[in-house]
């Protein structure tokens, strides 16, 4: 006596073929992954330059610049972050409006640091926080 079955070489091709058409299909707004969703549920954009706290408060780089010797936004920023007696965090400074706002996601933000950018994301007006999202550089023009 055999006990179990076995499927011939022809069913079960048939089974393989026929087995993805059972699958139900996603529409693309559907398949949306979970970065896709949380941009489409914060739509902000705020626009400024990433860098350190200390020089936003200021509203530029130059008084630390001009008193430590360095030669670029980006050597200052790193400097003010890692070397005060008081290490400070990235945020981001609108001129314009003279805006600072704090950053959650300091690790996404280091990579943009003294660059002028777009982040979107949502705001916490309590604690002035952005909830970062997504960051894009804004080319100079």
């Amino acid at each position: 006596m055999k006990y179990g079955f076995s499927l011939s070489p022809l069913v079960l091709t048939i089974f393989l073929v026929a087995a993805p058409s059972f699958v139900p299909l996603r529409t693309p707004t559907q398949n949306t992954g979970p970065k896709d969703q949380a941009k489409a549920a914060a739509g902000s954009v705020f626009e400024g330059e990433i860098m350190d706290n200390d020089c936003a408060e200021m509203g530029s780089h130059a008084m630390t610049m001009t008193a430590t010797a360095l030669s670029t936004p980006d050597l200052c920023t790193t400097y003010c972050l890692r070397f005060k007696k008081t290490p400070g965090k990235l945020v981001l400074y609108n001129a314009a409006t003279k805006m600072i706002y704090q950053l959650d996601n300091q690790q996404e933000a280091s990579f943009f640091k003294a660059r002028k950018v777009k982040v979107i994301g949502t705001y916490d007006q309590a604690t002035k926080t952005i909830h970062i999202t997504d960051t894009n550089s804004v080319s100079a023009s």
